[in-house]
């Protein structure tokens, strides 16, 4: 968890700093802690957070990847 908290701080200060709303396959897979290959195999599958295709380039927002991180959040068992 601490290791996500980490990343989304890291994400959160290159937006702050001007960085891009869209991020491209390999970022948008690096900021879920993931390969790349990942996110290309859950497209072909229909799965995944929602992405936008522009020509060939495929961009994830970042608000969409963060909605969809917290629609998996689940609370410790215990």
């Amino acid at each position: 968890m601490q290791e996500i908290i980490e990343r989304l701080d890291r994400i959160e200060a290159m937006l702050a700093q001007g960085a891009r709303e869209y991020l491209d396959n390999d970022a948008a897979a690096s900021f879920l802690g993931l390969q790349p290959n990942t996110l290309e195999v859950w497209r072909s599958q229909a799965t995944g957070p929602a992405f936008v295709r522009v020509g060939r380039k495929v961009m994830y927002a970042v608000a969409d990847l963060r909605e969809w991180m917290e629609a998996r959040r689940q609370k410790p068992l215990a």
